[in-house]
């Protein structure tokens, strides 16, 4: 019994023992934990604490104080650390004031995106001379002013889009004499001032989504020799003679330089149209050419570029394992497809929080080659951007799209031009899916088999015009969500189907002039937010208000000239819309051509109790106005 006891209490003694030392043990590593914590918090600063967690990777300490809710800079104190990024992005900072960052001496990434920052007051940025990037995209900034960058003689990387930017005055970027990248996307700028890039040795510029109308040569193109990046799309660009400076210098740089297209704005006879396949007569009709265009400039060459020049490309080139090399270029900018200015730029979460992460790289990538398969009787060269063909078919005699061989692999623009194709059948763009562009005009083209563009899903610009269409159905432009621009001017179109247009639902332009047509069904424009539409020269003698003209919401230009007008009680309703229409929107008159007493009058300068004695007996529906 003692002996059985004794072994009892000598376990209880081992079981005390063993508790006591793992309790010591964990009091021991919590001890260690928090000395560890508060010689981190030491040696980084206060900064790092739970507000803005810090992680230190290759030397470079990255602080995370985004979303926090913080209002004033006052509420967090500088990194111990002697080079960071300090990522303040999502915050509630609309202002920053001087001197702000004096202490931030070890900052080279400055992340103030997605704030509500609308002022940034002189020498905000002064003591910030190692920092090589700043984000102030997502913001309210309406004004660069010519102190706002005072400080950051260092920056290479500036990115400020979608911000509400209308001017930049002209010494803003004079003292940034390393600054490579640009990003001004999304912004309100209708012109740049000379001599805006002098001093900037700018190789990628992003400029869409403004409100720019011409760039000229002399005091800002002519700075910009270093580009090998530059974005331009969606802008309003105004195809005059003023523009052939542009078309020049475009010529004149890199063939990959310029991503994506310059599309014509205005004149209205050109909308649509690249600059690059307007000819410098379409242009400048009526001036001489040589007063505009750019003085004559050697080919600018790029470091560390690959060149790579539109190619004809004939048959002895198809027949062998042709391979195109395709540059070395950045990813574009922070694009929203929206264009929404209230949503700030979406960030996805990630371990590596080096440069990439944030826009736009100056680290280059480069695309894997593809082989360039051009049809034997056409030209090709490469799109740089994207790695699609421009296939160029014009003026071949081709009768059947069969003909193209080899197929193109993936064409991104097609001109088949002046031809003689009669009929587009279900197979001729089924491997055809990148499509952006195609050009069919002015063929013999009377029957388009059903569906025969379903496969065409990205095509943006569809040109039928100059054939012999006689009727348009819903089946004909099955699969073309995408499209935005439609041309079916001077053909023989008598008839349009009810839903014709449901399948492409984001078209922009419709271009109907110089056809046959009398009438039109009831809600042909449903769903559609039509910005320029064309009547001009049809059989139209009235248009109904009611399903037709009142679904034209979203209107900038409507042409309904040249139409045998009947200026009597059944336009009135016509008439009235017209009067609500903003200036600028209706293109040229609209004359009547009966009865004879109105013959050759504006249809809006005729009284309506003129145009209708019994006027007040008839149910007229409300005009719509479209917006200005």
């Amino acid at each position: 019994m003692y002996a059985c006891c004794s072994t009892v209490t000598l376990e209880q003694d081992l079981n005390k023992k063993m508790h006591i030392w793992m309790l010591q043990t964990i009091a021991f590593a919590l001890t260690s934990l928090v000395l560890s914590w508060a010689e981190s918090i030491e040696y980084y600063g206060e900064i790092c604490d739970n507000a803005c967690p810090c992680e230190e990777k290759d030397s470079i300490l990255t602080v995370s104080c985004e979303n926090r809710g913080i209002i004033s800079l006052f509420e967090i104190s500088p990194p111990r650390f002697p080079v960071y990024h300090l990522l303040l992005s999502g915050n509630l900072l609309n202002r920053l004031y001087p001197n702000q960052f004096v202490n931030y001496t070890g900052a080279s990434i400055l992340h103030l995106g997605s704030n509500d920052i609308q002022d940034i007051e002189t020498g905000a940025f002064h003591g910030l001379r190692g920092l090589k990037r700043l984000h102030l995209n997502n913001n309210k900034l309406e004004l660069l002013r010519d102190d706002t960058f005072l400080g950051l003689e260092s920056l290479e990387y500036l990115q400020v889009d979608y911000n509400y930017i209308s001017i930049i005055e002209p010494n803003a970027f004079s003292k940034l004499h390393l600054l490579q990248v640009l990003i001004l996307n999304d912004n309100l700028l209708s012109s740049l001032p000379n001599n805006l890039f002098r001093f900037v040795p700018l190789t990628h510029l992003d400029l869409r989504g403004n409100r720019l109308k011409l760039l000229p040569y002399v005091g800002l193109l002519q700075h910009m020799d270093k580009v090998v990046e530059l974005q331009l799309e969606e802008n309003p660009w105004n195809c005059s003679c003023e523009l052939i400076a542009l078309k020049d210098w475009l010529d004149s740089i890199s063939y990959s330089a310029l991503v994506g297209d310059v599309v014509c704005e205005t004149p209205f006879r050109l909308h649509g149209r690249d600059l690059d396949e307007v000819s410098k007569q379409e242009l400048c009709p009526r001036r001489l050419i040589s007063d505009y265009e750019m003085r004559p400039q050697t080919p600018l060459s790029t470091t560390g570029y690959f060149h790579t020049t539109p190619a004809s490309v004939n048959s002895v080139a198809t027949s062998s394992s042709a391979v195109y090399k395709s540059p070395l270029k950045p990813p574009k900018g922070t694009r929203q497809p929206n264009k929404t200015r209230v949503r700030p730029t979406s960030r996805l979460p990630s371990k590596d929080l080096g440069y990439s992460n944030y826009g736009p790289s100056i680290a280059y990538q480069t695309k894997s080659p593809v082989p360039l398969e051009c049809p034997t009787a056409c030209t090709c060269n490469l799109q740089i951007s994207d790695l699609g063909l421009n296939v160029n078919c014009q003026e071949r005699k081709i009768e059947s799209i069969s003909e193209l061989q080899p197929k193109p692999y993936n064409p991104k623009k097609m001109y088949l031009t002046e031809n003689y194709i009669a009929l587009v059948r279900r197979a001729d763009f089924a491997d055809a899916t990148g499509l952006d562009l195609l050009h069919l005009g002015n063929n013999r083209i009377s029957v388009i088999q059903d569906r025969a563009f379903g496969d065409l899903t990205n095509l943006r610009r569809l040109y039928l015009n100059g054939n012999r269409i006689e009727r348009l159905s819903p089946e004909l432009f099955y699969g073309l969500q995408s499209l935005q621009y439609l041309f079916l001017q001077y053909n023989v179109i008598r008839e349009i189907e009810a839903g014709t247009f449901e399948s492409v639902p984001n078209l922009q332009l419709l271009f109907l002039n110089n056809n046959l047509l009398r009438s039109l069904p009831g809600n042909i424009f449903s769903g559609l937010s039509l910005y320029r539409l064309s009547l001009r020269s049809n059989h139209f003698s009235y248009l109904p208000v009611s399903g037709v003209l009142d679904q034209l919401k979203s209107l900038l230009q409507i042409d309904l000239h040249e139409n045998p007008w009947d200026c009597t009680c059944d336009v009135v309703g016509m008439k009235l819309w017209l009067e609500q229409l903003n200036t600028g929107v209706l293109v040229d008159q609209v004359i009547c051509e009966s009865p004879k007493k109105f013959a050759q009058s504006d249809m809006r300068a005729v009284r309506v109790e003129l145009l209708c004695p019994d006027y007040s007996d008839i149910v007229v529906s409300t005009p719509t106005p479209s917006p200005g």
